[in-house]
């Protein structure tokens, strides 16, 4: 039939990758991630699930970051802050250029970390890019 269409690929970018992935909610993040019972050690950075079950060293029971097991990890690695304060998912994000830049060195990270991998995306968390809008027309204001 010259009218089917074929062999057609699409320029998949990263937000076609994004939208394939499983969605979580904080507390199906928190209940399927906490790395107990047999479930994988899952954090969030920017609305952006990662699997880190690999570096249960780390983000395991007894790790020095075994506390962001389950959790939306942004504002802490964004600021540098271990303190429970700092861990979850926040109305609204106050971050310098600086912590910008630091959240962004840590999706880098993720992103090409051999052992991590991207499994899913959160609900109700902050993107990197919806943060950078933000900045952007709080700079436009002034």
């Amino acid at each position: 039939d010259p009218l089917k269409v074929e062999n057609i690929t699409t320029n998949t970018g990263e937000d076609d990758a994004l939208l394939s992935l499983d969605n979580f909610t904080e507390e199906e993040l928190k209940e399927f991630g906490d790395g107990k019972d047999g479930n994988r050690i899952l954090i969030s950075l920017f609305g952006r699930i990662y699997d880190v079950t690999a570096g249960s060293k780390f983000y395991g029971p007894k790790g020095k970051y075994g506390h962001f097991a389950g959790r939306d990890v942004t504002e802490a690695l964004s600021k540098a802050c271990l303190q429970e304060k700092c861990l979850g998912v926040k109305e609204i994000y106050d971050f310098s250029e600086k912590e910008v830049a630091e959240g962004k060195r840590w999706i880098s990270f993720f992103e090409l970390h051999d052992k991590y991998s991207l499994v899913g995306k959160l609900d109700d968390g902050i993107s990197i890019d919806t943060l950078m809008n933000s900045l952007i027309e709080e700079e436009l204001k002034d």
